[in-house]
């Protein structure tokens, strides 16, 4: 097992976290926050059902013991979008972004261990965004068995409550929770430990939201997205939420105004993505950029329905 030799300001951005629910910005005259303790693990998935055996690495960063002093700790396991993990990579050392920065933060100060999976440098790959459906080899549906590998590790780990583990995820690792909750999957349904909570930032629930598809979650759901997303439109999750009503497994879809996808990304600017295909209004590109209100609102429904659902 590796271990990166300094804590998370050998791969992090800078950023300044200033109360949980508050605004995630820069803050030059404030006190440095407490560094995150990380180290990097070995995980074996697969690239197919059945498939071979494929070496990744995670990012294992553990909770604030200060704040919740037994453990074992309920755990985030946290899936990239299609942008990956990283903003840059040095020497093999990836800084983090600040939206997975923020993330890190915002979990362990609030008692939760976090195991970020990297589902793209292991494979060769950076980025996926720009890649067609066709052409993205590292799918969704594969990515579940990823999600899988970091089931099995984190539920092996001393400092691990394995009745407490909750799945996060944003866009592409977003669609790639719903994958990996969905019972109508044997592989999925055939897991012993499942996880009791997830938390899925502008997934693309079109895959779902049809009548005849067959999408049984094993945890209770919270879907988070800007009503101006025309990059994961919302109005396929809202036909989840509909789909679902009755259902013996609680799905929340909260939806900000005048936002749209990335809106937690911490100063990302509102712009409009060329380079995107296959998604949107053919042509016309999709449109990204943080909201801080949104992302702020967002923080606080996802650690209220953490705690809810981790914290019995």
């Amino acid at each position: 097992m590796q271990h990166w030799g300094k804590p998370v300001a050998a791969f992090c951005i800078a950023a300044t976290l200033a109360l949980i629910g508050a605004r995630v910005q820069a803050a030059p005259t404030a006190a440095a926050p407490p560094p995150l303790e990380a180290r990097r693990v070995s995980l074996t998935s697969v690239d197919s059902k059945g498939g071979k055996a494929t070496a990744l690495y995670g990012v294992w960063i553990k909770a604030r013991k200060s704040l919740n002093s037994k453990g074992p700790y309920p755990t985030v396991i946290a899936l990239h979008g299609c942008g990956g993990l990283y903003s840059m990579v040095r020497d093999g050392k990836g800084e983090f972004t600040p939206r997975h920065l923020a993330m890190a933060r915002v979990l362990t100060d609030a008692g939760y261990n976090v195991l970020f999976p990297d589902s793209f440098t292991p494979r060769g790959r950076r980025s996926t965004c720009q890649d067609t459906v066709a052409q993205r080899e590292i799918s969704a549906m594969n990515r579940r068995f990823d999600v899988q590998a970091a089931m099995h590790w984190v539920t092996s780990q001393p400092d691990v409550d394995v009745k407490r583990v909750a799945l996060l995820g944003w866009s592409h690792g977003a669609s790639t929770l719903l994958a990996s909750i969905n019972l109508a999957e044997t592989d999925v349904a055939v897991r012993k430990i499942q996880p009791r909570a997830a938390v899925a930032f502008y997934p693309d629930c079109r895959p779902y939201a049809k009548s005849g598809e067959a999408f049984k979650p094993a945890a209770p759901l919270l879907i988070l997205m800007g009503e101006n997303d025309d990059w994961t439109p919302p109005q396929a999750c809202e036909a989840i939420e509909q789909k679902m009503q009755g259902s013996d497994t609680e799905i929340a879809l909260r939806l900000y105004p005048d936002t749209y996808h990335d809106f937690d990304a911490p100063g990302l600017p509102v712009h409009v993505r060329m380079d995107v295909a296959g998604v949107g209004k053919r042509g016309e590109g999709v449109t990204s950029g943080g909201n801080p209100d949104a992302r702020s609102q967002a923080y606080r429904s996802m650690l209220n329905f953490l705690d809810a659902k981790l914290n019995y």
